[in-house]
């Protein structure tokens, strides 16, 4: 069971086009949502956010305090980013109670090496980054990490059956023989033979006119010798 990560959040009363002024601030604008309860416009600190979110990424369980009803736990549901900068502007948190299974997508962490990867006779096919899971909240693991090494040979291949999950705490959505990487082999393409280029137009009668000529013409006299009559 992992241990929720406490984050600070404060109730926001602007809204609109207004939270412009909170993000020059250094605060990001979100929202609570989903449960029984209404929505709930909050916002935090933005840089704090920013170095939490690498490291919890969008699956570990949070303890949002500062609320007046006390903490709440919640999951990451969504970001916004600016398509420019790539700065975070948003957020969408989701309640979750930790007495009820909820879904997830966990992302899938490949370590390790190919051997017909580093031989140079595969490359890998990623079919899946990511695995559907059904869990308590407290028990939704952060990633799930995929070893490589097993893929010895060409068409070895990787499936969610293969995966290391606590089966106990964890319940993959996923079809067992779901394909999640694959050492295929690595495709050569053959180079274009190059085109006949065809005579231009009138070249051709030309050409076959010259030759009809040359066959037809006297051969050259002989030195010494006048040409017949």
């Amino acid at each position: 069971m992992a241990d929720a990560q406490k984050l600070t959040v404060r109730p926001r009363t602007v809204l609109g086009k207004k939270v412009g002024r909170l993000r020059r601030e250094g605060r990001l604008p979100a929202v609570i949502s989903g449960g029984r309860a209404d929505s709930v416009p909050v916002d935090t600190d933005q840089h704090a956010f920013e170095l939490g979110f690498r490291s919890f990424g969008q699956t570990t369980l949070l303890s949002l305090q500062g609320l007046d009803g006390g903490e709440v736990s919640a999951l990451v549901h969504s970001v916004s980013r600016d398509p420019r900068t790539g700065r975070l502007i948003h957020v969408d948190f989701t309640r979750v109670s930790l007495t009820e299974k909820t879904h997830a997508e966990v992302p899938l962490h490949f370590t390790g090496e190919s051997a017909a990867v580093k031989l140079g006779e595969a490359v890998l096919i990623h079919a899946i980054d990511h695995l559907r899971i059904e869990a308590f909240p407290q028990d939704i693991p952060h990633r799930i990490d995929v070893d490589l090494a097993p893929l010895q040979q060409l068409d070895d291949a990787i499936h969610v059956r293969d995966l290391i999950v606590d089966t106990q705490t964890v319940a993959i959505l996923n079809e067992p023989d779901e394909l999640v990487v694959k050492a295929a082999a690595v495709k050569v393409e053959a180079e274009p033979e190059p085109e006949a280029v065809a005579p231009a137009e009138g070249e051709g009668e030309e050409a076959a006119a010259a030759t009809e000529e040359a066959a037809g013409a006297e051969p050259p006299a002989e030195a010494g010798k006048a040409p017949k009559t």
